[in-house]
C-alpha cells in the first residue's frame, strides 16, 4: 500500500513539474524567438484592448511600432515616444512638447520590444492547446509571486509569428495585444529613435534627466 501511495506521489510530482515546464511549450516559445532573433529590426501595428469585467471597463486603442534591439519608437494614443537605448522622449504634438527622461529597461517589464524574449528568465511554460489551424496556445507563470501580474497568455501561428499576448494582473485588469501588419526593416539608422529637436524648434523640451 505503501509503495502505491509512493508511486502516485511520484506521478503527481512528475506530471506537475512537466505543466510547469512544458519542453513542448518550451520548443515552441524558442522557435518564435529564433525567428525574431534573425530580423535585424521591425514595424507592426497593433490593437491593445483592456478589460475588467468586474468594474465594467472595456478600452481600445490602436498603434504602431518599430523596433531595433532595444530601441523603439511607440506611436500610439496621438503621442509618440522614442527610446534610443538610453534615453526617451515622450512628444505630445497637441501640447507641442517633449519630455525627456533616462530609460529604465526594468520599467516596462512587459512591451513589445521584449515580449518574445520573456520565457527565457523566471517563468514557468506550458501548451495549453493548439488549433487546426496550427495557432498554438501557450500559458506563462511568473515565479516570482510578487509580480503586478500572474499570467501571460500568448497565441502562436504555424509559421511561429506571435498573434497575441494576454497580460492578467492582480487588481482583475486583462491586457490583450494583437499583432498584425508585421514587417521587417532594413538599414534602419539609429538615429532615427531619437526625436529630433532640429526638426521641431518650436517644441519645448522638459528633460528630467
Amino acid at each position: 500500500m505503501k509503495k502505491s501511495l509512493y508511486a502516485l506521489c511520484a506521478l503527481l510530482i512528475s506530471l506537475s513539474a512537466s505543466a510547469q515546464y512544458d519542453a513542448d511549450a518550451l520548443a515552441v516559445l524558442n522557435a518564435m524567438s529564433s525567428k525574431y532573433k534573425k530580423i535585424s529590426a521591425f514595424s507592426a501595428d497593433f490593437e491593445q484592448r483592456l478589460e475588467n469585467k468586474e468594474v465594467g471597463l472595456n478600452e481600445k486603442f490602436e498603434g504602431n511600432i518599430t523596433v531595433k534591439g532595444d530601441k523603439y519608437i511607440l506611436k500610439v494614443s496621438g503621442q509618440e515616444i522614442y527610446n534610443d537605448g538610453t534615453n526617451v522622449w515622450s512628444y505630445n504634438p497637441e501640447f507641442a512638447e517633449v519630455t525627456v527622461t533616462t530609460y529604465d529597461p526594468e520599467e516596462q517589464e512587459i512591451n513589445m520590444g521584449n515580449i518574445y524574449d520573456l520565457y527565457k528568465d523566471g517563468f514557468k511554460y506550458n501548451l495549453v492547446k493548439s488549433n487546426n489551424r496550427g495557432d498554438r496556445f501557450i500559458e506563462l507563470d511568473p515565479e516570482d509571486k510578487n509580480k503586478t501580474y500572474f499570467k501571460i497568455k500568448m497565441t502562436i501561428d504555424s509559421s511561429d509569428a506571435l498573434k497575441e499576448f494576454t497580460v492578467l494582473d492582480k487588481t482583475g485588469n486583462t491586457y490583450i495585444y494583437t499583432i498584425s501588419n508585421f514587417k521587417e526593416m532594413s538599414n534602419l539608422n539609429d538615429a532615427k529613435f531619437t526625436f529630433d529637436a532640429n526638426s521641431n524648434p518650436d517644441v519645448e523640451i522638459i528633460d528630467f534627466r
